[in-house]
């Protein structure tokens, strides 16, 4: 059964085009090798990242991205069995977010969050994750 797990965190400094290139470049080629799929969202200096595939290794990879000086601040939002992968086709799929997708997203209060917010309150990270990959990626968005 998948093992899926789920984690917020927050950039160290801001992230140049160039060097998101270069974190999915290597985050796509060392989960493929793991077998591991998942998402990435970027928005406002925040992650929110998705891991799915065996549990030992989503763990260890989660331990290895934990250590990284390029964000802080990383909260795990969950980790569970899934019935099936929900991101087969991604090794690591991204997306960058330039706001709009809050609108499907409203506060109680109408004030807008970031990303960071959003996925952390009412357990939404499973939401948004989930309508990132129905509506798909937008390659307009997409740095790669």
């Amino acid at each position: 059964m998948p093992f899926q797990l789920c984690y917020a965190s927050t950039a160290t400094h801001d992230f140049t085009r160039d060097e998101l290139l270069e974190l999915l470049t290597y985050a796509r080629k060392r989960n493929a090798e793991k077998g591991i799929t998942g998402l990435l969202l970027f928005q406002g200096g925040h992650f929110l990242q998705v891991l799915e595939g065996e549990p030992n290794e989503v763990r260890g990879l989660f331990k290895q991205i934990a250590k990284d000086e390029r964000h802080t601040d990383i909260a795990l939002l969950f980790e569970e069995l899934v019935s099936q992968t929900q991101y087969p086709d991604w090794s690591m799929g991204f997306q960058t977010l330039d706001g709009s997708e809050w609108m499907e997203f409203p506060n109680e209060d109408s004030n807008q969050q970031d990303l960071r917010a959003l996925a952390q309150t009412m357990g939404r990270a499973k939401e948004l994750l989930m309508y990132v990959r129905k509506q798909g990626l937008d390659p307009a968005k997409d740095i790669g």
